[in-house]
């Protein structure tokens, strides 16, 4: 398998776990403290995979890891990514609490991200953008509304 279909894969079954993971908070539990419970395990998974997925050969692996992160633009992106982390899990849990519907709710807020983020891909990553993908944005944006419909 291609590295990044096996990525995409791993991302995909995370994303699957992640909504039914969502979607069974129990009512009476407190949003915050499901949140800090879940980053407690995701950080710990993340402490024991650290030295697992280190480059071959790289030595000091902690020392490493978190060279870029006392100074420079590996904190300030860590601080966006935590922001926007935070955002998407408390967005889901109050969607879903408010009767979000688990066969929908990922679709529309990954589709409208994804719309959103083609003038941010095109006109600061230089990304490429063409007929066929504003073809498949068209079809993204035609299955939002069929899924939203009643």
């Amino acid at each position: 398998m291609k590295p990044l279909f096996a990525a995409l894969a791993v991302a995909t079954l995370g994303s699957v776990i992640y909504h039914l993971g969502q979607k069974l908070v129990p009512p009476a539990a407190h949003p915050m403290a499901v949140l800090m419970a879940a980053y407690a395990v995701a950080f710990t998974l993340s402490a024991l995979a650290l030295p697992i997925l280190q480059p071959a050969g790289a030595t000091g692996v902690w020392r490493q890891a978190f060279a870029d992160l006392a100074t420079g633009p590996g904190l300030r992106v860590a601080l966006v990514l935590g922001l926007g982390v935070l955002l998407i899990e408390v967005g889901f849990l109050m969607a879903y609490r408010a009767g979000g519907s688990l066969q929908w709710s990922g679709v529309a807020v990954n589709g409208t991200a994804a719309v959103i983020l083609i003038p941010v891909a095109v006109g600061f990553f230089r990304e490429p953008f063409a007929l066929p993908k504003l073809l498949g944005v068209l079809l993204v944006l035609a299955g939002m509304a069929l899924l939203a419909r009643r």
